[in-house]
């Protein structure tokens, strides 16, 4: 998994991260994350309500793994239509927030995101940093949860709580989060960063691009077929989405937001055991 070189790694992604991604959608993400690392420890899940009316949680946990030497923070999707109604009205119609990193971003997010962060999650990762700090730090997440994963990469990486070297982010199926100037100042402290887009997912397209100056961050890997063992990919170095990669199709497909290397409901319901099948 050659992710020292800063390159994308197919294995990292196929047999790591979506697995870590996965794991925050499942009540117990402590099977998951037993299951995905020879040696991994869970630490702590952090679930909150984040929105104005608190029927909907948004979550994340933080994990170790040993013998990779690494910090796992993981973010989760949206798991309800309610709450994809409410990410969507507040993008749109609410003015963006700005950002520690640069830039402004979705009020929803920035929202969610605070709730997350400041109810535990901080907490939680610092202790882990303390307790391992020779350990490099992978972020993840999987629609509304790659969202998430994004601001935590960008904070951790701003504030300097570790090198920007240290950091591994890659998304699933990500919306986009702010505006140009959030992209940029995401680059400059965020040291290796990949956004997984498979096929005609709808979600990596939303908000729709240049709308209200919504920008996504690079680099895009584009999987343009079935995503299972061997499947090429395209690697999109703009700041947005490349017409040689996702942005070529007008039309979509949702089905393929929720297969990522393997169907996440699946997956995530048999706590992860077929991860490498």
């Amino acid at each position: 998994m050659p992710v020292e070189t800063g390159e994308y790694s197919d294995d990292f992604a196929r047999y790591k991260m979506i697995g870590f991604a996965a794991a925050a959608y499942s009540d117990n993400p402590y099977f998951c994350t037993d299951n995905i690392g020879n040696n991994t420890f869970f630490m702590r899940q952090v679930t909150v309500g984040c929105d104005f009316l608190n029927d909907d949680t948004c979550s994340a946990y933080v994990a170790i793994d040993n013998e990779a030497k690494a910090i796992i923070i993981a973010h989760r999707g949206s798991i309800s239509g309610i709450q994809i109604g409410m990410e969507v009205i507040e993008t749109l119609f609410d003015s963006k927030e700005s950002f520690p990193s640069g830039g402004g971003v979705s009020r929803y997010f920035y929202d969610a995101w605070g709730l997350v962060w400041n109810g535990g999650l901080r907490d939680a990762f610092l202790t882990a940093k303390n307790q391992y700090q020779d350990y490099d730090v992978w972020i993840t997440g999987h629609s509304l949860g790659g969202a998430m994963a994004s601001l935590t990469a960008a904070n951790i990486g701003y504030h300097k709580y570790v090198s920007k070297e240290k950091i591994k982010a890659i998304t699933f199926g990500e919306p986009r989060v702010g505006d140009f100037e959030y992209s940029q100042g995401f680059d400059n402290v965020v040291g290796y960063s990949y956004r997984v887009i498979h096929h005609r997912d709808p979600v990596a397209h939303i908000p729709l691009r240049n709308m209200l100056n919504y920008q996504h961050t690079k680099e895009e890997i584009f999987y343009d077929n079935d995503m299972s063992p061997g499947s090429p990919y395209l690697v999109c170095s703009q700041i947005d989405d490349s017409k040689d990669c996702s942005n070529k199709y007008l039309n979509f497909d949702v089905s393929d937001h929720g297969h990522y290397f393997k169907n996440l409901g699946s997956f995530t319901s048999s706590n992860c055991t077929n991860l490498y099948t």
